[in-house]
């Protein structure tokens, strides 16, 4: 039977529908599965007596359950040839409250046509409905000592628009958006049961938001001048359909001008690599000083807060390695941090024990990484706070020179990732590593803290790993130099 879930991949995408069912791919979350939402919504109803569904269950279970169950979680039900999955209903006097559970902090009204569907779904079995809320995380929730949950989670009868408000209710978004849940899942499975992938041109929703998982299976890899790497542009689908296909003819009158695009046509039209070596050269000789601290961090995402002092989606770092650069052809001097549990203030001490007082701290994307982190760490720990700041102040962005456009190469396809770059501008590649990046680095701290791998094999893994990425740091540093003339 087709879920909800199925619909969404078919309006998006009826390949996306196809290969998700014929081609799995494994799947790894990307916030650390500390504690299950069905096993907090508990505690914060102090539930005890309650029907609980699991994945398989005869839908029917269900619905005989609403003969005597007050409390449903987790409830299958089934209509319009549709399978779905009612997180928490309560009875009242005039009908069920239904919530749908957000592992989330404020839940977009975007969500509006899945609840419609959950609720059009109850309609047609006429399950009545008195009210309709949501539960989610506060983001302001800051724990102190056992986990709190009914500061943590926080129930809403809205969503909340792009600004993060919450203007409309949950029914007032969904009401106009009922419809016939069996035309669409006779699409789906008529999609599913297609000997072969449908195929369909490529849109903007291939790479909306998040690239689709099966990209790569769909279209084959473009020239590295193709004008589809051309970024934040809304006309380079319409120019390739018209036939043209590199981005050195790329219609001046039907791109945004923007800087990184300049950048992408120069170098398409300069056999591959564009430098504007004289803001390079100012950036290196105004930015960049000795000592130099190659810097980066490695840490896990949690929703819920595991540890005193963190919100809901704080990062606990678990790692970090330092090469120190002293002088010009000073060899590198390495220190490395590797932590289970609470971790944190070992972190902070240890990376305060080695980063030498003066000079620059390198580090890449530093304003979404490792100053972000570090600016956690100062809230959780304000004893370190002014130390952490004085790190802050130091750092310098090595994907800056990327980022704005002084330096694009045709090989980058629009993007600018350390182990891409390390390999066009210094030849290295992570691909000899066993961990090659950051979710895997992840994956491996989890088995290491649970103790279901070798950990002296895990931990030596983490630790290639995460040195690699200093020293493709080193590499492209000193790559930069080289473009401008100074090595």
């Amino acid at each position: 039977m087709i879920h909800l879930s199925d619909i969404r991949k078919y309006e998006r995408c009826p390949a996306l529908l196809w290969r998700s069912a014929h081609e799995p791919q494994p799947y790894f979350p990307f916030l650390h599965p500390s504690r299950p939402m069905s096993e907090l919504c508990k505690a914060y109803f102090g539930l005890h007596e309650h029907f609980e569904g699991h994945t398989g269950d005869d839908p029917g279970r269900a619905l005989a359950a609403l003969d005597h169950a007050d409390t449903l979680i987790n409830a299958r039900f089934a209509a319009q040839g549709v399978r779905v999955k009612i997180p928490l209903m309560r009875k009242s006097e005039n009908g069920y409250l239904v919530y749908f559970v957000y592992c989330s902090c404020a839940p977009r009204e975007s969500e509006a046509q899945l609840i419609s569907d959950h609720l059009s779904v109850l309609q047609t079995l006429e399950i009545a409905v008195a009210d309709v809320r949501i539960l989610c995380l506060d983001p302001d929730y800051v724990r102190a000592g056992e986990l709190d949950v009914h500061q943590l989670i926080t129930e809403e009868e809205h969503l909340f628009n792009a600004h993060g408000h919450p203007v409309h209710t949950i029914r007032e978004l969904c009401a106009p958006l009922r419809r016939d849940l069996q035309e669409l899942a006779d699409a789906c499975e008529a999609c599913l049961s297609l000997p072969q992938c449908p195929q369909f041109a490529r849109t903007a929703a291939c790479t909306r938001g998040r690239r689709c998982a099966y990209f790569d299976s769909c279209f084959v890899p473009a020239a590295d001048d193709s004008i589809l790497y051309l970024q934040q542009s809304s006309q380079k689908l319409a120019m390739h359909h018209e036939g043209i296909i590199r981005m050195a003819d790329a219609d001046p009158e039907r791109i945004e001008g923007l800087r990184f695009q300049f950048a992408q046509i120069m170098a398409a039209r300069n056999g591959g690599l564009f430098v504007d070596r004289p803001a390079l050269r100012q950036w290196l000789d105004d930015c960049v000083h000795h000592p130099i601290t190659y810097l980066d961090f490695e840490w896990d995402t949690y929703a819920i807060p595991p540890y005193e002092g963190m919100r809901p989606f704080d990062v606990l770092c678990f790692q970090f390695s330092m090469d120190i650069e002293s002088g010009e052809g000073a060899e590198l001097v390495h220190h490395e941090f590797l932590g289970d549990g609470d971790c944190r203030e070992a972190f902070i001490l240890a990376l305060l024990a080695h980063v030498p007082a003066s000079g620059t701290i390198l580090v890449f994307n530093m304003e979404g990484a490792e100053k972000l982190r570090l600016r956690q760490l100062a809230r959780q720990f304000p004893q370190h706070a002014d130390a952490l700041a004085a790190l802050c102040a130091r750092m310098v962005d090595l994907s800056l020179p990327f980022a704005s456009g002084t330096v694009h190469h045709v090989r980058m396809h629009g993007m600018y990732s350390l182990k891409v770059l390390t390999e066009i501008f210094a030849g290295r590649s992570y691909h000899e590593l066993d961990i090659e990046n950051g979710m895997e680095a992840v994956r491996a701290h989890r088995m290491l803290e649970a103790g279901t791998e070798d950990a002296a094999q895990i931990r030596a893994q983490l630790s290639a790993y995460c040195g690699m990425d200093t020293y493709a740091e080193y590499l492209l540093y000193h790559a930069l130099r080289r473009l401008v003339g100074e090595e």
